[in-house]
């Protein structure tokens, strides 16, 4: 029984990551990580660090990422992170105030 426990700790992690690409002629990567057990929400575009947020208790139920990205083809960008009841959050980016992916999970 202890081995099991242990290997469903080991196998949980409470992470959710993804990424997009932006633009047509300027391409850039977002990549966004948030780390439940830890609270931490990181952004990064093309590898540079652009938010890090640190909550230990009190997360918000909507959490935004606003930023402007691009020196020839600027563009908007927007991350909303919804917070649900039970360990699951909704993410929704948003590309020049267009819904253009929307994410589930922790």
């Amino acid at each position: 029984m202890r081995e099991i426990a242990w290997q469903l700790r080991c196998c949980y992690r409470p992470i959710m990551k993804f990424s997009i690409e932006v633009g047509t002629s300027e391409k850039h990567v977002i990549e966004f990580t948030f780390n439940q057990l830890l609270g931490k929400s990181v952004v990064t575009v093309d590898g540079k660090e652009v938010f890090r947020k640190e909550r230990w208790f009190s997360e918000p139920t909507v959490d935004r990422y606003n930023f402007e990205i691009g020196q020839f083809e600027p563009v908007r960008v927007r991350i909303e992170k919804e917070r649900k009841l039970l360990l699951a959050s909704k993410y929704r980016i948003y590309v020049d105030n267009r819904l253009t992916q929307l994410y589930q999970g922790v």
